[in-house]
């Protein structure tokens, strides 16, 4: 049957209701998808030679060009002197990655594509080694290369050691001068090598080290700067079919001889590490009992002695094997080992022959998303979360197989703070052949609360992670990918389950699904949570939705093929017909062949039997389908013929949105936040049941949308605030890193604090307004006291930066004139208003808050225009921003100061 349906992306576009398209006011203590979407988190963490300075990648939200992009810059933090504040050290819209210090600790290095001082044409958009002198002075580039660099390490303290692609050639130069951006898959013959060069700091001196004629993807280099193991790979075609494995090689860098290492041994280096004294390295090795594929693996670790070549396991004790990061220490090393839900710190040390294993110890042991080591293997730097705790960042004293002294250096997302975050519990059933699966059973955010009734039971959500060797961890997930705290806030559990073939629990469980049983056994240990968390008492059966992400949305497809007890679905990126995958996939043969046992040359039957296209006819569960346009993990064409084939043969509703340019993972922040816009919208609609209104006739900006965002503003009564106990206090939402007041404090509010103030009859809702400095301060304190919040005034830089933000086009002089009056025309329309006094009002050109557009989402009103707002400038204040008695005139240094009937204040809230 054919039916029409909503197909949403910019090429077409039917619009829909979507939830919060204008929404209700925003409580500071409730989760938004711009929470999600704009968080801030930490990537990535290097430490200073002498151990008394770290620097860490934070990656946030800001605006570049008019357009909102996610960029990593380099912050630095003092772990000598305890309770010292992070510093930035970058910024600008290109950002940065791979911090490392040199040697001597002088200078900071990183890798960047921004642009290359004095640079021409054919250096723009290539990554390039950057050097940062910590002594003082500005970040140059170090290498000036007409290709990206791949990967670097310092050699010493006078050198680095840099992996870049070949210089081009007179035909690559010629394609250029062509406009030829055509490409030939895996053309070996014209992919320039990528070979080994050293640059000397800090002049940036370049000279090649090897003359390999393939491509060498990772290197490590010794303590003493004497070797380098570098990874090369052999075929373009080897992340598609893995038949021709990369090669490891010893460099020895003066030289520039290269040995081949472990040739006769079937190991796949990678993560080397050096020990200090340079007189070997560990490497990790992704070890799998097939002959052929490495798809599903257990990693395994390896010492390698370089004086005799000896090469032998580490003997961790420890069947899962490594599950993160580790660092190799004097006496030994510290790994993260694989413990499903969680990863277990261990500190290896050598005892003869052997290693000892003492556990980690510590307030995160147990939750230690990553780290780095110093150089004395004494001081950690770690990254620590929950899956009820936001990332942050601590340091601590690596002690005897003890974390001591654990202090934080970081305050990311301080808005979270105040927004619950639940219960989340490991929890464990019988799944298929019997046995144990493990997951994570997040609680609504409200489970806990005394009004909930005896016996209730509410939606549940599965979330399945993709992979399929993904692991659910006890980790904060909160982003565009997962938006399970918004499933809560709504009042459902979000149920996360580590089925067959998930990493994390030994090389039996991750292999237990190739060789053709894919599909077998997943579907059964998902579906078995589901039947627990009903059996328990927790989750509605008539209230169940799936989602999940490439191979969480191959299974969510899968699932709903085979049952219709599901109300709602989301699959992203994910297969349905498995035939087209395996050729049309960056790794069609490596995972194809590996978890189904044939190509579709071998057993066509196998494929089409395998793949829930011809199943979709079933589907009764409404489906939203998302993919990116320039998908090569999950090509788009899986999504349309997902959307054709449920469109086409079903009443059921199902809808498509495209995301151009996208790679298999969501890279634009405008497209994620709309991800999460429509998947929220799906479930409220077909999960919770709530009504929805189409408001795709409203256009952003607007006056018609600003009254309509007024109108959803928070009142009490018929008075714009919130309640605040017996307070009647001022709604504050989220808006350019600060918590603020969504308008200027209203005269009822100012009432509240003060009967003495004087309020016209329905003018309750004007801003306060001649008001003086210690009138804002005392009412912020007064409000502070008698609600339990932080209120304050805002800072006058942070006050100046609101009004940036916001510009100057509200209600200002220039809107009542009509044109731009100079400084005499704005005295002369003043001084005839002062005159006239219209009808007795002090400030007669003040409008009631929130009359023309805002500014934001949720809005922000009149930052733009109708009075000035108190600030505060050291012990003083400052009336900041534009106001209605005055032009907006880009001529004077410093804006004309306006009149006291026109300045009142707005507040800004502190976690």
């Amino acid at each position: 049957m054919r039916r029409a349906v909503l197909v949403s992306s910019p090429l077409l576009c039917f619009a829909v209701a979507l939830a919060g398209a204008l929404p209700a006011a925003t409580d500071p203590d409730r989760w938004s998808v711009e929470d999600l979407v704009t968080f801030e988190d930490v990537v990535d963490i290097a430490i200073a030679p002498d151990a008394t300075l770290a620097v860490f990648l934070e990656s946030a939200v800001e605006e570049v060009d008019g357009e909102q992009q996610r960029v990593s810059h380099l912050w630095a933090v003092s772990l000598a002197v305890p309770g010292t504040e992070p510093w930035q050290l970058t910024r600008g819209e290109h950002g940065v990655s791979s911090p490392a210090f040199s040697p001597d600790g002088r200078f900071l290095a990183f890798l960047s594509d921004r642009p290359v001082p004095g640079g021409d044409e054919e250096l723009e958009g290539k990554r390039q080694v950057w050097l940062l002198p910590l002594r003082g002075g500005e970040a140059r580039p170090l290498t000036r290369l007409d290709r990206s660099v791949v990967s670097y390490d310092w050699r010493s303290p006078a050198s680095l050691v840099v992996a870049a692609p070949e210089a081009r050639s007179a035909w690559d130069v010629e394609r250029t001068e062509l406009s030829d951006t055509s490409t030939v898959v895996e053309d070996a013959e014209r992919e320039p090598p990528v070979r080994l060069l050293q640059v000397d700091v800090p002049g940036g001196a370049t000279r090649r080290l090897t003359g390999n004629a393939r491509w060498i993807d990772d290197l490590a280099v010794s303590p003493d700067g004497r070797f380098a193991v570098v990874r090369e790979q052999q075929s373009l075609a080897y992340e598609y079919d893995q038949a021709v494995p990369p090669q490891t090689y010893l460099v020895e860098l003066e030289t520039g001889a290269t040995t081949r290492l472990f040739a006769d041994l079937p190991v796949l280096p990678r993560s080397v590490r050096w020990t200090p004294d340079g007189a070997g390295f560990y490497f990790v090795d992704d070890y799998s009992r097939h002959p052929v594929f490495r798809t599903a693996t257990v990693a395994r670790l390896y010492h390698h002695e370089v004086s005799s070549g000896s090469t032998r396991e580490v003997e961790l004790g420890w069947e899962r094997g490594l599950g993160g990061d580790y660092a190799a220490t004097a006496d030994g090393f510290v790994a993260m080992l694989a413990d499903g839900v969680r990863l277990h710190p261990a500190h290896y040390r050598r005892d003869g022959a052997a290693w000892r294993r003492d556990d980690v110890s510590g307030a995160h042991a147990r939750n230690l998303d990553g780290f780095e080591l110093s150089r004395d293997g004494r001081t950690i730097v770690y990254r620590t979360s929950a899956a009820t705790r936001p990332p942050q960042l601590w340091a601590a004293r690596l002690e005897a197989g003890s974390l001591l002294d654990e202090r934080k250096l970081t305050s990311l997302n301080p808005a979270f703070e105040r927004k619950p975050t639940g219960r989340v519990e490991v929890v464990r059933w019988i799944g298929a052949l019997g046995e144990e699966v493990e997951g994570l059973l997040h609680f609504p955010l409200d489970w806990d609360s005394p009004n909930r009734r005896d016996g209730e039971r509410r939606p549940l959500i599965l979330d399945i992670h993709g992979g399929p060797t993904g692991t659910d961890r006890d980790t904060w997930e909160a982003d565009w990918h997962d938006l399970n705290i918004l499933h809560r806030q709504n009042g459902a559990f979000v149920l996360q389950v580590n089925y067959h073939g998930s990493g994390g629990y030994g090389l039996d469980w991750v292999e237990s699904i190739g060789g053709g049983k894919y599909y077998e056994l997943e579907p059964v240990d998902i579906e078995a949570g589901v039947d627990w968390a009903i059996a328990q008492g927790y989750a509605d059966p008539e209230r169940l939705g799936i989602s999940g992400w490439s191979n969480g949305a191959i299974l969510t497809t899968e699932i709903i093929t085979r049952t219709r007890r599901y109300k709602a679905a989301a699959a992203g990126a994910g297969d349905v017909e498995w035939i087209s995958d395996w050729g049309n996939v960056d790794f069609g043969v490596s995972f194809d062949n590996y978890y189904f046992g044939a190509s579709p040359i071998e057993n066509p039957q196998l494929y089409i039997q395998k793949s829930p296209f011809f199943r979709l006819p079933q589907v009764t569960t409404p489906t939203i389908i998302f993919t990116g346009t320039e998908d090569r993990n999950v090509p788009p064409s899986q999504s349309w013929s997902h959307y054709r084939a449920m469109q086409q043969t079903t009443d059921t509703p199902v809808r498509l949105v495209l995301f151009p340019g996208e790679p298999h993972s969501l890279r634009k922040v405008a497209h994620q936040r709309r991800k999460l816009e429509e998947e929220v919208a799906w479930f409220e609609r077909y999960l919770f049941e709530k009504p929805t209104e189409d408001r795709s006739w409203v256009k952003d900006g607007s006056p018609l949308a600003a009254l309509l965002a007024r109108a959803n503003a928070a009142r009490e009564g018929d008075a714009l605030g919130v309640l605040r106990g017996s307070v009647l206090a001022p709604e504050t939402v989220p808006f350019a890193g600060l918590e603020i007041g969504r308008f200027e404090v209203t005269r009822a509010q100012l009432r509240a604090f003060d009967a003495s103030y004087t309020v016209a009859p329905e003018s309750e809702e004007l801003p306060a307004s001649g008001i003086s400095f210690e009138q804002a301060q005392r009412y912020v304190a007064w409000l502070s006291q008698h609600t339990g919040r932080r209120y304050r005034l805002p800072t006058k830089d942070e006050a100046e930066r609101l009004a940036r933000t916001a510009g100057s086009k509200g209600n200002t002089l220039e809107r009542w004139a009509g044109y731009e009056p100079n400084p005499e025309d704005a005295a002369r329309i003043r001084a005839a208003l002062d005159g006239l006094r219209l009808g007795g009002a002090a400030a007669p050109l003040v409008l009631p808050v929130g009359s023309l557009p805002g500014v934001g989402d949720p809005a922000v009103f009149d930052l733009d225009g109708n009075i000035a707002e108190w600030a505060t400038d050291g012990a003083s204040g400052v009336a900041v921003g534009p106001s209605a008695d005055r032009a907006s005139d880009p001529r004077h240094s410093e804006p004309v100061q306006p009149d006291h009937a026109y300045v009142g204040l707005r507040v800004v809230l502190d976690p």
